[in-house]
């Protein structure tokens, strides 16, 4: 598609009756100074050597838009998305990025630090958590394994997202719209999802644990292997029960439950039956795991630092370099081990 030049006194008239699409403009040399194009589409725009300094630009998606030796001098460009953006040579002395999006692909001037600017990286495993994303789209990003815990994204569009095993504790997530994401084996434990759009997700092996989910949208979901307590809070008119999830609760019923890698800290699993289970890396610091029966269970590499195994039954479990340091053991039944320090656990 060829770009369209447009002159400054039309791109004011047009947004000020309410448009917001100039995406794939030509605006190179352009003197925008002090305009306000809050929240406007320019993805792709050619602003090469034009003059933005002072203006509003606040939540404008910028993806893909060339700003080579642009002027933003002061420039407001809180929230906005310069994924994949061009500002090579671009003049940003004391311009607002608080909050604006890049990644990789983000080209900045020589010695500029976004980190420092306080912009967010979108990006596998990007370190967000506590971070303010709220409506923004993050359409079909992808943030596999991010830390986005405390985050804030409420109404934010995550259509399609890749948020596999993301750490989303805690995180604020009402109204969000994560139709279609993946969210295998992500970590929602305590966070807030009330009124959230969950339909068609991937949500194989996700943790819920003491997450609201109240009014949200489950249509189609996938929760297969998705972990949940009783302090949990489902829609009414969710039909979770025709898809097999994990309660973590006293008494729970876990017999051959594939829990490998689960964030299980704290947890209350007082005489539940665990038999068989895959606890292969699970994190069970600090768990109340008194009189629960582990016969052939697998805790390979599980962290048990602190727990209460007290008069458990661990007949035939599998604790290779499990952590056990600080374990309460009185009475517990154990299959024949060394322990190796610190806390380490090795077959004999």
């Amino acid at each position: 598609m060829r770009s369209i030049t447009m002159k400054t006194g039309e791109l004011r008239q047009r947004y000020a009756s309410g448009e917001r699409d100039f995406s794939d403009l030509n605006l190179q040399q352009v003197d925008l100074s002090h305009i306000n194009l809050d929240q406007a589409d320019l993805w792709g725009v050619d602003l090469q050597g034009a003059n933005l300094s002072g203006s509003s630009l606040r939540q404008v998606n910028l993806r893909e838009a060339q700003l080579t030796r642009a002027n933003l001098h002061q420039a407001d460009l809180k929230k906005a998305d310069l994924r994949s953006a061009c500002l090579e040579q671009t003049q940003l002395e004391q311009a607002d990025l608080t909050g604006a999006l890049y990644n990789g692909q983000t080209q900045f001037p020589v010695g500029f630090r976004p980190d420092q600017a306080g912009m967010y990286l979108i990006e596998p495993g990007s370190q967000l958590a506590g971070s303010d994303l709220r409506g923004q789209d993050l359409s079909g990003s992808d943030l596999s394994e991010a830390d986005l815990s405390q985050a804030n994204l409420s109404r934010a569009n995550l259509f399609g997202a890749a948020l596999r095993r993301a750490n989303l504790t805690g995180a604020n997530l009402r109204e969000a719209d994560l139709s279609s994401a993946d969210l295998a084996e992500a970590n929602l434990n305590g966070a807030d999802l009330t009124g959230a759009d969950l339909s068609q997700i991937n949500g194989c092996r996700a943790q819920f644990l003491a997450a609201n989910l109240q009014h949200a949208s489950l249509t189609d979901a996938n929760l297969q292997g998705a972990i949940y307590s009783d302090s949990t809070l489902f829609p009414e008119s969710s039909l979770l029960l025709e898809q097999e999830l994990y309660r973590i609760a006293p008494g729970a019923s876990l017999w051959g439950a594939d829990l490998s890698g689960a964030q299980l800290a704290g947890v209350n699993l007082q005489t539940a039956n665990l038999a068989g289970a895959n606890l292969m890396g699970a994190d069970l610091w600090g768990a109340c795991l008194r009189e629960s029966d582990l016969s052939d269970a697998n805790l390979m590499r599980a962290n048990l630092m602190g727990a209460d195994l007290s008069g458990a039954n661990l007949t035939g479990a599998n604790l290779e370099d499990a952590i056990l340091e600080d374990a309460q053991l009185a009475g517990a039944i154990l299959p024949h081990l060394l322990f190796d320090p610190p806390g380490q656990v090795s077959l004999s």
